[in-house]
């Protein structure tokens, strides 16, 4: 028995356990790690604070503005990076709603081309409308400008001055004339350049009845009707207008309606419709006149 008891000491004594090893085995960044041996000794294992400064960081290896750190400095920056990180709050749907925006902006660039592609068939259709609409404006222009001078001389012949005025018209934007005004200038006989504003009463109503023969030249209507055009005008004016009008229906292709007050005008007429006050019927009558059929006057009656 008492060998049994001294040999057990001897036993505890002959080395360390494993977990006794790996408690007391040190750390050290310099190479001190795992010198412990199994036998339970340890080869320059250092005791204290030579324990301590063997566990110490060594940071002279790194580069930089990383050696010029310390264990502390070390801890704050580890620190301030992992707030930064956990500042971040990454989105962990990043992927997803990228593919989503991605395929509205398909959807998007869809449009967009079918948009240009309907916008360049309605600019395409514009211009056509645009040519078509100078082409046919131009074509009225120029016949209405080519004949109103020769219908205001007409219009416009005294004794005198058998050549008449002189009347014509011009584009203010020859590029765009239908965006903008025509001016219309009429000189008549014997008489200097005037703008339109400055002739009498008389004078632009043969200017607007010029105007308004030219036009109708242009696309034909089959009769006029005209309420007191001879208002403004002299007696020579009137006769000139009625001789005109008379000569126009002539042709067979016109009939106009015209209503005056004076003789020297529906002299010239084919036919008379005369308005009344009936007292008996205490209303208006009409009486009509064939003048065609009337036998003129002779000479000296």
């Amino acid at each position: 028995g008492a060998q049994r008891e001294a040999a057990a000491p001897a036993a505890a004594a002959a080395g360390p356990s494993r977990a006794d090893l790996l408690v007391s085995e040190s750390f050290s960044p310099t190479g001190l790690v795992g010198t412990g041996t199994i036998e339970g000794g340890s080869q320059g294992e250092p005791a204290g604070e030579e324990q301590e400064e063997a566990l110490r960081v060594d940071f002279s290896s790194l580069a930089g503005e990383a050696a010029q750190l310390d264990e502390a400095g070390a801890a704050a920056e580890l620190l301030r990076v992992t707030g930064e990180v956990e500042g971040m709050a990454p989105n962990m749907k990043a992927i997803e709603q990228f593919e989503e925006v991605q395929e509205r902006l398909h959807a998007v660039e869809g449009e967009w081309d079918t948009s240009r592609s309907a916008a360049r068939t309605v600019s395409q259709r514009f211009s056509a409308v645009q040519a078509q609409r100078v082409e046919r404006f131009m074509s009225c222009f120029s016949h209405v400008s080519k004949v109103i001078d020769d219908i205001y001389k007409e219009l416009t012949k005294v004794e005198g001055v058998p050549l008449g005025g002189t009347a014509f018209l011009s584009l203010e934007d020859p590029s765009e004339p239908y965006l903008h005004g025509i001016k219309f200038t009429a000189m008549p006989p014997a008489k200097r350049f005037r703008d339109m504003e400055q002739l009498s009463g008389g004078e632009r109503t043969l200017a607007a009845l010029a105007l308004l023969f030219a036009m109708h030249d242009y696309r034909p209507s089959p009769f006029f009707v005209m309420d007191e055009i001879d208002a403004a005008l002299d007696n020579v004016n009137v006769t000139s207008v009625a001789k005109f009008i008379r000569a126009r229906a002539d042709e067979g292709k016109l009939q106009f309606v015209v209503i005056s007050l004076k003789d020297n005008f529906y002299e010239k007429a084919q036919g008379l419709v005369g308005i009344y006050r009936d007292r008996k019927l205490q209303g208006s009558n009409t009486v009509t006149l064939d003048l065609d059929a009337v036998e003129p006057l002779p000479a000296g009656a």
